[in-house]
């Protein structure tokens, strides 16, 4: 499956980039611009809120470049650290993290997604595609010809997803799920076995998003949003009012009127719609591209893998985000049901945001590991 990918031309258009013992240089610009742009975006979009809530419109930007600063410290370590190392921890990373999901039912308050300040599912969704990553790498053969080994892998899969589930989490346990899965194509699993996954899967998931009733509420929302404006359609009718009211360019900086109490959650779960009424469609152009340069640097980091388990895990951490980012564009855009995913580096952010640093970190360690252009 690896050596498939590594020559699909449509991929290795730039093989001429000179290399960067620092790693790949767009995908540190992509990175980079986006933190600074979620800087700027959560200022603009919770300083109203901030202000009524805490007598401080800094309030939510200071605990925002706080968590910022701690990934960024995550991101050196996992960037400084030989990815090698990662096959030695693997399983114990993973084992940690089952145990914090466990802990989350029994001592977690509200919702059960929270204990200690941190969201356990988003370090969870990290350490699976790690552990997979290495593996999927060592045992790709028996993977691909034996449908127990593969089994066995979606029973590792399956462990966490449905720990996420029980919180109650379910998008976050599904982006955990096609991530997984993702994985196993990429490791080169048959397509029969995946298509036999993927068709009890679907309505399996169907099953238990209609368990809630408050599931059902926002798929009926996504479907007739006019049907109830001010109850289960109102967080998809004003996050569309606000792209629709950004036109070309923009209400201006700061100047949305969307978050002043119209848009619930207006600084993590509809940053993006926020960004449109403020920067207009250029401005929401202009973060689609970077999100394009991230995730185009990324895959070719993954294809100048070294070795399998290099190639597994960057395609596996790359996917893990960008699969936050599409969930969370298409809720804005009034493209998929309400789920509350934020937007990777740009939506407030506490364990998502941490979480995603380190991946980067990972990721661009990978990078420093490449192949030369020429071996390719």
């Amino acid at each position: 499956m690896l050596g498939r990918i590594q020559h699909n031309p449509i991929l290795d258009f730039d093989a001429t980039d000179p290399p960067s013992r620092h790693g790949d240089r767009w995908f540190i610009f992509a990175l980079v611009t986006l933190c600074a742009a979620g800087l700027l975006m959560v200022y603009s979009a919770s300083f109203f809120m901030a202000r009524e809530t805490f007598h401080d419109p800094f309030r939510l930007l200071k605990d925002h470049a706080l968590r910022l600063g701690l990934g960024t410290i995550l991101f050196l370590l996992a960037y400084s650290v030989d990815y090698h190392r990662l096959r030695d921890w693997s399983l114990w990373i993973l084992c940690f993290c089952l145990v914090l999901l466990l802990a989350v039912l029994f001592v977690g308050k509200g919702a059960h997604r929270w204990i200690f300040g941190i969201q356990p599912s988003e370090f969870a969704r990290i350490a699976l595609v790690v552990y997979m990553a290495d593996w999927c790498s060592r045992h790709t053969k028996r993977l691909q010809t034996d449908k127990n080994s593969y089994l066995f892998a979606l029973g590792i899969i399956a462990v966490p997803v449905t720990l996420v589930v029980i919180e109650p989490s379910f998008s976050a346990a599904t982006m955990m799920a096609i991530a997984g899965g993702l994985l196993l194509f990429f490791a080169g699993a048959q397509f029969k076995h995946l298509a036999w996954t993927i068709l009890p899967a679907v309505p399996l998931a169907a099953i238990v998003a209609i368990m809630k009733p408050y599931r059902v509420r926002r798929i009926f929302a996504f479907l007739y949003p006019d049907a109830d404006p001010l109850g289960a359609g109102y967080h998809t009718l004003q996050s569309l009012i606000a792209v629709g009211s950004g036109q070309i360019f923009g209400v201006g900086p700061g100047q949305s009127g969307q978050k002043n109490q119209f848009l619930p959650e207006a600084h993590c779960d509809f940053i993006y719609s926020i960004l449109c009424e403020e920067w207009g469609f250029i401005g929401g152009i202009a973060i689609l591209g970077l999100f394009f340069i991230f995730i185009w640097r990324g895959i070719k980091i993954a294809l100048k893998a070294p070795d399998q388990f290099g190639f597994l895990l960057a395609a596996g951490l790359v996917c893990s985000i960008v699969l936050f980012v599409l969930a969370h564009l298409f809720v804005a855009l009034g493209m998929a049901p309400v789920t509350g995913l934020p937007l990777p580096f740009i939506s407030y952010g506490g364990s998502a945001l941490i979480a995603n640093m380190t991946a980067c970190g990972v990721i661009l360690n990978i990078s420093r590991h490449a192949q030369s252009p020429e071996s390719i």
